[in-house]
This record gives C-alpha cells, sequence and structure tokens, in this order.
C-alpha cells in the first residue's frame, strides 16, 4: 500500500487527505503542514512543513517514501514544487512554475487566451508606471457604454478582483491596486477587462498533459453576506452540480478545457494536475474568467465527496501522463453536495483567533454531514481558530434542498466562542439552485399560438419559469418563428420518412436534455409520442385539450368543437393533461370551462377555448414548479 503527502493545511487539503485516505491503495497520508482536522483524522498525520518550503517538502517527501505528492495551494506550484519533486524522482499531482504561469499571471493568461483564441472578455494589460494610461483606457470603456473589472495580475488568495459599479469607482480600484498598493506585488501589474453579464460557474478537470477529463460543475459564493453582498472571499460555500451548465454548454466548456491543455503542451508547459476554470455563462455561450491551477476551495468539499473513482488512481495517473488508459472513465455519484463555509466574525477584514470551537462532534454526527476543517488548530481547550475561514459544513442528499439542509443542520450545532458570538456564515448558500426557474420547453408543429401567454407571463415576473429552447418536426413551424423573436433558441428536429417513432423521438429528447430542460410543454405537436419519450418524460410532459377530459379524447381542433355542439353541450373548455402513450389519457393537471351559447360554431367555440389555453398553460407550469402535477 502507498504513503502520500497532501501539501496544504486548508479546507480543500483536509478534504483531498480525506478522499486519498479512503481509497483502498493508500496506507497512510502525511499533511504539511494540515490543520486541527487532519490531525484528529485516523491514518492521517501533520508534518511541520510548510506549504512554502519547496525543498522541506521535497526532503520530507523522501524521507517518508511517499508514492505521490498532492499539491492543494497554488503558491507552492508557482514557486516550482512539481518541478522539484520531478528532479527527485516524486510523482507529483500539480503542474510545473511553467504551467502555472497560467494562475500566477492574469496578463499572461489573458494573452495565452487571445493567442489561442480562448473565448473570454476583452481586456488591456498595464504594467507598473503606467497608471494614467490605465485610467485613461477606464474612461473611454464607460464613455462606450462598457463596464470593467479590474484585477491585479499576480496571486492575491482569491481577493485580487475589483468589480466597481461606476466610472469613479473604477478609477479608485485601478489606484487601489497600481499606486496605493493593496495587493502588493500582485499589483505590479493589473488587468482592466469588460465586465461580463451571466452566471458564473467553476468548471474543473483532472489533467495528464494531455487530456482534461471535465468534473461536475460547481458553483461557489464569493461575497462575505447573504444576497452577495459585502466584499469578496475566499468563498463562503459552494455546492455540484451547479444545474446551470446545460449538456450543450458542458460540451463548450470541455472543448474549451481540452483546447487549454493542447494549447501549453505545445508551448512546452506541459499541464498536470487540476485546471480550474471560471467561466461566466453569457448569450454568447461559455467565456473565460481565469484560470486557477489547482483546486477550487470550497469547491473541492462538494466535488470530492461526489467522485466515485479512486482519487489516488486518478492523481497518480495524471502524474504519470497516462489517464486515459490507467483510469478510462472518471466516475461520478448522483446526488448533489452542498457545503457552508463559517468564518471568523469580522472576515474577511480582521477577526480574532484562538476562539474556541464547539458543537464540532455534534455537527459530524449529523446523518450525510463532513466537517472539513481550514483554519482550525489544537488548544489547551480542544480545537480553537486560527484563520478566518474556519469550517466548511457539507451535506450530501439526493437533492438541493436536502443536502442544503444537512449543511445548515450541521453548521446550526456549532459555534466559536465563549458566547458563541464568534461565527459568521451566509444563511443563502445554494438559493439560486432552489429558487432556479423553471426550464421549459415549447414542442410544436403549428404556430403555437398558446404558448405567447406563457411567454409574456415570464416575461412580465409573474411566472417563475423560462423557456429555453422552441423544438419543431417542421423547419417552417410557426412556432420557431414566434421563439425567434422572443430570443429563445429554435432547434429544428428533422423527421425522414419511415423514421421509427421512437427514434425520432429521441433525438427530439437529445434536443431537450441539451437545453437542460425540466419541463415540456406540446402547443400543437401534430405527431403521436412514443411509449419511450412518455416514459422519459415522465411527469414532466404536459399537453393542451381542446376539450374537458375525457370528453371528446382524440379528436383535433374543429372536429372537437363540432363534437361538443352535436351532442348539445352548454360547457366545454380545455384541458392541460399529463402526456402518457395512450392520446389524452393522462392525468388532468388543469381544466378551464367556458359557456355554450346558441347561435355558437364550431369556429366561435374554438376562439372561446383558445383564449383559455393560455391561462391554463401558465397554471400548469406553475404547479409544475411547486411539485404540484400529477406523475
Amino acid at each position: 500500500m502507498a504513503d502520500v503527502l497532501v501539501v496544504g493545511g486548508g479546507g480543500r487539503e483536509h478534504a483531498i487527505a480525506c478522499k486519498l485516505r479512503d481509497s483502498p491503495k493508500v496506507r497512510h497520508v502525511f499533511c504539511a503542514p494540515g490543520n486541527g482536522g487532519t490531525a484528529a483524522e485516523p491514518a492521517m498525520t501533520n508534518l511541520a512543513v510548510s506549504d512554502s518550503d519547496v525543498d522541506g517538502l521535497v526532503k520530507v517527501a523522501k524521507e517518508k517514501g511517499v508514492s505521490l505528492v498532492f499539491v492543494g495551494p497554488e503558491a507552492p506550484l508557482c514557486a516550482g514544487l512539481a518541478d522539484a519533486c520531478a528532479a527527485a524522482g516524486l510523482p507529483c499531482f500539480g503542474p510545473t512554475k511553467l504551467a502555472a504561469e497560467l494562475e500566477a499571471s492574469k496578463a499572461f493568461s489573458k494573452d495565452f487566451f487571445a493567442k489561442y483564441k480562448l473565448p473570454t472578455a476583452s481586456y488591456r494589460n498595464f504594467k507598473a508606471g503606467e497608471h494614467e494610461a490605465a485610467v485613461e483606457y477606464v474612461n473611454g470603456e464607460y464613455a462606450a457604454g462598457r463596464e470593467v473589472v479590474v484585477k491585479a495580475s499576480g496571486l492575491a488568495a482569491g481577493k485580487g478582483v475589483l468589480m466597481p459599479t461606476s466610472v469613479e469607482e473604477a478609477r479608485a480600484a485601478v489606484k487601489e491596486v497600481m499606486v496605493d498598493k493593496a495587493f502588493g506585488a500582485a499589483g505590479d501589474e493589473v488587468v482592466i477587462e469588460q465586465l461580463l453579464v451571466g452566471e458564473e460557474c467553476s468548471c474543473m478537470a483532472f489533467a495528464d498533459g494531455k487530456v482534461a477529463s471535465m468534473m461536475v460543475p460547481a458553483q461557489d459564493h464569493k461575497r462575505v453576506n447573504d444576497n452577495d453582498e459585502g466584499p469578496n472571499t475566499g468563498g463562503m460555500g459552494a455546492y455540484a452540480p451547479a444545474p446551470c451548465l446545460t449538456p450543450k454548454l458542458r460540451r463548450e466548456v470541455e472543448d474549451i478545457l481540452q483546447r487549454t491543455v493542447e494549447a501549453l503542451a505545445k508551448e512546452g508547459r506541459r499541464y498536470v494536475g487540476v485546471l480550474y476554470g471560471g467561466f461566466m455563462l453569457t448569450k454568447d455561450g461559455p467565456l473565460l474568467l481565469e484560470y486557477n491551477c489547482r483546486f477550487g476551495d470550497p469547491e473541492t468539499q462538494v466535488l470530492l465527496p461526489l467522485l466515485e473513482s479512486d482519487l489516488y488512481d486518478v492523481a497518480l495517473a495524471c502524474a504519470n501522463g497516462d489517464l486515459r488508459s490507467q483510469v478510462p472513465e472518471v466516475r461520478w455519484k448522483s446526488g448533489v453536495a452542498a457545503t457552508v463555509v463559517c468564518a471568523a466574525r469580522g472576515y474577511p477584514g480582521s477577526y480574532p483567533k484562538g476562539l474556541t470551537i464547539a458543537g464540532l462532534r455534534e455537527a459530524d454526527a449529523v446523518s450525510g454531514v463532513k466537517v472539513y476543517h481550514a483554519g482550525t488548530k489544537g488548544g489547551e481547550k480542544g480545537l480553537v481558530t486560527s484563520g478566518g475561514r474556519v469550517l466548511a459544513v457539507t451535506g450530501l442528499a439526493e437533492s438541493f434542498v436536502d443536502a442544503l439542509g444537512k449543511a445548515y443542520e450541521g453548521v446550526r450545532k456549532i459555534s466559536f466562542g465563549e458566547n458563541g458570538a464568534g461565527m459568521h456564515f451566509r444563511t443563502d448558500i445554494g438559493r439560486r439552485a432552489i429558487e432556479r426557474p423553471t426550464r421549459v420547453a415549447i414542442v410544436g408543429s403549428t404556430r403555437g399560438s398558446s404558448s405567447q401567454a406563457t411567454i409574456d407571463a415570464i416575461k412580465a415576473g409573474s411566472l417563475k419559469a423560462r423557456i429555453v429552447v422552441a423544438v419543431s418536426n417542421k423547419s417552417d413551424a410557426g412556432i420557431l418563428d414566434r421563439a425567434r423573436a422572443e430570443g429563445i433558441p429554435a432547434v429544428h428536429v428533422p423527421c425522414k420518412k419511415g423514421t421509427p417513432r421512437a427514434e425520432y423521438d429521441a433525438k427530439v429528447t437529445e434536443a431537450l436534455r441539451d437545453h437542460g430542460v425540466d419541463l415540456v410543454m406540446l402547443v400543437g405537436f401534430m405527431r403521436i409520442l412514443s411509449p419511450e419519450f412518455c416514459r422519459e418524460w415522465r411527469g414532466a410532459c404536459i399537453n393542451v385539450h381542446p376539450s374537458l377530459l375525457p370528453k371528446h379524447a382524440g379528436g383535433m381542433d374543429l372536429e372537437v368543437h363540432q363534437a361538443v355542439l352535436d351532442a348539445g353541450e352548454n360547457e366545454t373548455g380545455c384541458t392541460v393533461h399529463m402526456v402518457t402513450a395512450e392520446v389524452d389519457g393522462g392525468e388532468i393537471a388543469v381544466q378551464r370551462s367556458v359557456p355554450v351559447a346558441a347561435g355558437d360554431t364550431a369556429e366561435s367555440v374554438k376562439a372561446k377555448v383558445q383564449a383559455q389555453e393560455g391561462p391554463a398553460l401558465i397554471e400548469a407550469v406553475r404547479l409544475f414548479g411547486e411539485g404540484k402535477l400529477p406523475c
């Protein structure tokens, strides 16, 4: 069995050490320097070696005879630890100093993106002594209606990004970095780039110098307070998998990560370790914000609990440059992980240290919860705080609601200081995932008139949903034109004559999954769906029928309304029902009725009924979002 050295002493490293320790191939994990959490773990030992002492780390790795050096933080990588390990014949999971420049210099990375046409925001780099030129550039950007972000180019512990909200604040941010030296040498060069709008997503990959194997996407929370207010931090919580990254967007991100590894190899910067891309999901697709050369923190505390493959096997295969043959598929568990950071009150400003930590045993005893230590150390009365971010409490479950519930249940059992007032945490971690609008697809063969009410309700803010794609079997269907006019992606899935229903429907499902669809709304779709499609979308596919089902099931358009008149009925309406293999046979979700008057024709009845179809569909979408539609 193998012994392993984990370099670093934060929550990220505690999570890495635990995952490595759990490998059946690992006997013991040494942590340099580790923390109060790693000191208490079985089969784990802290070593009194700083993570900045490259020579000392190589020396202790050789003394302990470790089979792998796994580097957590960026600083030792940027200082050349991987190079020193290679010279000593030690397998190391982490990039060389040259490859780590991707994080060490934002100016280098932005120029690298431009050189290899990796999608990113427009930017300019400014060196020391160019403060006036930087201010002039800022003024020009705002004059052109473009907002900016100001970044210290060097390593600033994840805090060197300033996001001004006005031209005055932007000028002040440039001065803070370049003149006031708020980030020290990290601000010797500054990057000023266009502010991107969208959702941010953390996309990491295991890299072996040739291939990038992407992990499940995650989202973190940088601001210190609820509602994303207050100063930036190293991260106050995270969750995975991030639902914002649809399969289609994931393929685009995977391509960017792979192209990056290949480009680095072309430049003689063979990349081994974790390639961490921060992406903004914009209307133009995923754009790179930056790269980090290591696992994110606290994203690691949600990613590794979801990793099914053996981390030791994956890391060693990467270090040996042979991931694909040694681990052909990196496997991930189903379910959700969420973590909440418990910080010392006052962080990221000044904060007290040495506060007694209570409730750790009770938190760890919560089913599905693991407490990872960051800023802790042993004291006379037990563990005490020793940093700003002290703990990360991770919950693991099958849903976001349950995973977050477990994490917060653990958090509520913990306190810092004698009166418990020394701890701060955000109460809204994961809110974006939980309150995520229902992602609706409209699928039809005609004009899709009934969908307009739903579109309008969403635009008016009265319906918490988003139509993410329109799909049709006809290229000239009005529903596609309607979608394009509303800025909704429109997809034509052609059907060749003789194509089996199940085969065609599988193509439709692929288009729907690509766009991360939650609910399928059939609006005038002139095809009978296959049993396979109905099973795939059971409980998540609705259709509107122009009668009060079960009356007049199976009929279409005017023939239904004429049947109502022929039967002498004085009431009719529309029904939104769940779609099953039996035509119009699914459970009823919503019904709306209209009177039938003397002198009505099929056309006049149709007009009355159609006026109710839109509101009925809106109500059905709302019920789906509340989990109240029948299955």
